[in-house]
């Protein structure tokens, strides 16, 4: 059975077991917050959505949680939409790669966007597997019959009795490697995992494929930090950001008995903040204002570190970290600030929280920047939304930006393109 909710939605007719709440219960105190709820209404066990984005698997049954902001009167058309959007601000912020030809027919298919990210995965690395594997020189210590590469004579001396063979360490090209060992663990993770035939099908074939490269007893995400990119292997780079996504839920599997439960959750409010970002500065030439033309765009304030208050031995504390800070010289004209939170229409303050006006009231006095721009995501059926507040020295404005249409053509991101070029236009009052 499978079950499609969007974030705070209420099941009807769910029914969970006493075993389903346990395996709930222990996906709270991995994730240190219930993923799901199991509530009591109208006298039957029902499932509500929270906050989490991804999807849930409760032995034989699953829950696919989709994000708010898409859900509409249209069942059919919101999940498509929803899940398509999705994928699309995964490939634009460089997490995966995706053909239209392939999620068009994915799309068409009855997979919950889990299998999809493990289809696209498969699909992706076959391709550029076929293409060839990504080979490099690798340092390698063996005991051979002849002479290779520099001779070990301490561990010679160490093993006498082997005086026919030679204990050498040489350098071979090889596929074997740090990057095709993190995605050959995935394969193999995704393969016990996937319930679908044909990503099993193909992850099969990839295991095949892979039989030179070493299978790690784990991987972490951690490792891959580690791993280097190059002009050499950028083309595996979208393939290491879909691996991470994989990785980072890993932790999250329980088994008991024949009782399978399984978690693979997204951070919206981290999707939503990098794919804004993303696109303004993609698209930096059309939605700045002329005279921000020549600025620099410093995500999460890189080389423009600032702190709320000092210690008595002046340390300062505190770190401020807002989205994008938009520097001109010296100058902090603009800062943007996103919240992946639903306003209300209708309520003077639209619903923006105190403790994010008082977050952006510090941003405004500790950079002496005259606008704080807060974004939110609209709503299906919900009209543009914004409304300025004034501070001392300049001014927080909340704003919708509509990302609900059908990112993946070019009209829905013009329209974007507008809505960002009129906030902008604003904040310089154009």
């Amino acid at each position: 059975m499978k079950l499609a909710l969007f974030e705070y939605e209420l099941s009807c007719g769910f029914d969970w077991t006493d075993q389903e709440q346990e395996a709930i219960a222990y996906l709270g105190t991995v994730i240190g917050d219930c993923p799901l709820e199991t509530v009591i209404n109208n006298g039957k066990r029902e499932l509500k959505a929270r906050q989490y984005v991804g999807v849930f698997r409760l032995g034989d049954r699953t829950v696919q949680v989709l994000p708010k902001m898409y859900r509409s009167t249209d069942p059919e058309v919101q999940n498509q939409e929803a899940v398509q959007n999705l994928l699309y601000m995964l490939e634009y912020t460089n997490q995966l790669n995706v053909k239209q030809y392939s999620l068009a027919s994915l799309l068409q298919q009855d997979l919950d966007w889990f299998e999809i990210l493990t289809r696209l995965f498969a699909i992706s690395l076959l391709e550029e597997w076929q293409r060839g594997a990504f080979r490099n020189y690798q340092s390698v210590s063996d005991t051979l019959p002849v002479l290779k590469g520099k001779w070990n004579l301490t561990e010679q001396f160490r093993r006498p009795e082997r005086k026919h063979l030679f204990s050498v360490t040489f350098d071979e090209f090889t596929a074997d490697n740090q990057l095709n060992r993190a995605l050959r663990y995935v394969v193999e993770r995704l393969y016990q995992l996937t319930r679908n035939f044909h990503n099993r099908q193909m992850l099969h074939e990839l295991q095949q494929w892979m039989e030179e490269v070493t299978l790690l007893p784990k991987v972490n995400v951690e490792d891959l930090q580690l791993i280097p990119i190059t002009r050499l292997n950028q083309r595996f780079e979208p393939l290491l950001n879909l691996a991470r996504l994989f990785l980072e839920n890993e932790s999250l599997q329980l088994s008991s008995g024949n009782f399978q439960t399984f978690a693979f959750a997204l951070d919206m409010n981290k999707l939503f903040e990098e794919f804004v970002i993303s696109f303004i500065d993609r698209h930096r030439h059309e939605i700045l204002p002329t005279e921000l033309q020549d600025c620099e765009l410093l995500s999460q304030s890189m080389g423009a570190v600032r702190y709320l208050a000092k210690t008595s031995n002046q340390h300062p504390v505190f770190q401020l970290k807002p989205d994008l800070v938009i520097r001109q010289k010296v100058k902090f004209p603009l800062i943007i600030d996103t919240k992946y939170k639903r306003l209300k229409e209708g309520d003077r303050k639209l619903g923006v929280s105190q403790a994010d006006f008082y977050q952006m009231y510090a941003y405004a006095q500790r950079y002496d920047c005259s606008h704080v721009l807060l974004i939110y995501p609209q709503v299906v059926g919900m009209s543009e939304l914004e409304a300025e507040f004034a501070i001392d020295g300049g001014k927080i404005t909340a704003a919708t930006i509509d990302l609900c249409g059908d990112l993946s053509k070019q009209e829905e991101r013009d329209k974007l393109v507008e809505r960002l070029k009129r906030l902008f236009a604003d904040s310089q009052g154009v």
